[in-house]
């Protein structure tokens, strides 16, 4: 685990696309780990079991061979006889698996130790890489030639390509497209979840209709305190503080006077966040609560370099809705119900206690609580979303339940792991 670890983390750093001053001196760091973590694992752990090459190889090997055995000449063998016995001993001896250790003195091996001083010279690998799609496009385009003055001719290629994006970029759909889709196409937006009301639930049909599952134990109470403090900051022009509940909230009764149109909450498939990237560009995750794709993380407001909490908050996204909302309250004169979206999530927690992060070369672990635990489920903000991210079940430690049918449908907890981890 610990060559993975290291192993992982040095080409994360070698191959990012923009390096500061200290990127370059962690991956100086990460080089030195990696060269030692290395020469231990072949010392003490290679050393302990006999490894040998894959039968394909030996295969291969055989084949070899065999093919320059053909092409000799037999001098040394007298007789047809002993030349097919002199085969025979050649072949046995090919198709025999060798024995077969990592081998550290090879030049990739002792060429890692020169990525960052060439990082610092030439600037990050996908500056000079042959990967790039740039120099693909060149070669293909060459093959359009008559090689013959074949510089100006790819040029013109080149410019009638522009002329002809420049075309279908103003007679493609997204010229003509409406609002929904122009605001989805926008990276300057936080989150798109569209605007459609197609898929309606009445909430007291569906808390009915799931009686007994834990995942909708106080449904309708946690939805309305979760709405009230943004409904009263919507009302009154200000914005609402970046937390998933109120305390103010939690422990009032105003969250009574919090009612929903028709008494209804419309579902959606998709939420769509956009986030800056490392290298300052724009990124997009998609969230659908049909797939695997459906983790999020959120800044924890608890955490602070000295506590010790772990910076971020993780939740598998149960159901993506919006509502239309009114408020009853004392004081308020606008009645006029207001657009508002959620995220219905199950929460994760981290597992305190457990060797991990860059100290014990081991990423953090992640489990689900219990579904009776009063914070197992709840409701946030689809602003207060960072991004999505990756969860990797342990599976080492199997299912967390044996039967195969679980506690929750709405939960699908019978799919649940022991443990997990989150990917950096």
């Amino acid at each position: 685990m610990d060559v993975l670890f290291v192993c992982a983390t040095w080409h994360g750093l070698a191959k990012l696309r923009l390096h500061t001053d200290a990127t370059l001196e962690l991956l100086d760091e990460i080089t030195v780990s990696l060269g030692e973590t290395l020469r231990h694992f072949v010392k003490t752990t290679c050393s302990k079991f006999n490894t040998r090459e894959l039968p394909r190889e030996a295969a291969a090997r055989s084949r070899q061979a065999a093919s320059a055995q053909k092409g000799k000449k037999r001098k040394s063998v007298g007789t047809p006889a002993a030349a097919t016995a002199h085969m025979a001993t050649s072949t046995a001896a090919a198709t025999t698996r060798r024995p077969k250790t990592l081998n550290l003195n090879t030049y990739k091996f002792h060429s890692l130790g020169d990525v960052p001083a060439t990082i610092r010279r030439y600037g990050t690998t996908d500056s000079y890489s042959t990967e790039l799609a740039k120099h693909r496009t060149v070669k293909a385009r060459y093959q359009r030639t008559n090689r013959k003055e074949y510089r100006r001719q790819i040029a013109r290629i080149e410019r009638r390509e522009a002329r002809l994006r420049r075309i279908h970029m103003r007679t493609s759909p997204l010229a003509r497209a409406d609002d929904e889709t122009v605001r989805q196409a926008n990276p300057e937006i936080h989150h798109v979840i569209g605007r459609t009301e197609n898929l309606p639930l009445h909430i007291g049909a569906f808390v009915t209709d799931h009686t007994g599952d834990p995942a909708v134990f106080a449904f309708i109470p946690k939805l309305k305190r979760h709405l009230l403090p943004r409904i009263k900051a919507m009302l009154s022009r200000s914005i609402p503080e970046p937390t998933t509940d109120s305390a103010a909230a939690l422990t009032s009764d105003l969250w009574q006077k919090v009612h929903l149109k028709h008494d209804r909450i419309y579902k959606h498939n998709l939420f769509r966040v956009n986030y800056t990237t490392y290298d300052v560009r724009r990124g997009e995750d998609i969230i659908h609560v049909n797939t695997s794709h459906r983790n999020i993380m959120v800044l924890n407001p608890l955490f602070t370099p000295d506590n010790g909490e772990h910076p971020y908050w993780y939740a598998r996204v149960l159901g993506i809705y919006h509502a239309n909302v009114f408020y009853l309250g004392e004081g308020n004169t606008d009645y006029n119900p207001q657009r508002v979206e959620f995220l219905w999530v199950r929460w994760f927690s981290c597992m305190d206690g457990v060797p991990s992060g860059w100290k014990h070369r081991r990423l953090d672990r992640l489990k689900f609580p219990f579904l009776n635990d009063e914070d197992a489920f709840g409701f946030l903000d689809p602003s207060d979303v960072v991004r999505g991210c990756h969860v990797i079940p342990r599976f080492f430690t199997g299912k967390a339940r044996d039967d195969i049918r679980g506690l929750s449908k709405l939960a699908n907890d019978v799919s649940d792991y022991g443990s997990y981890y989150i990917n950096r």
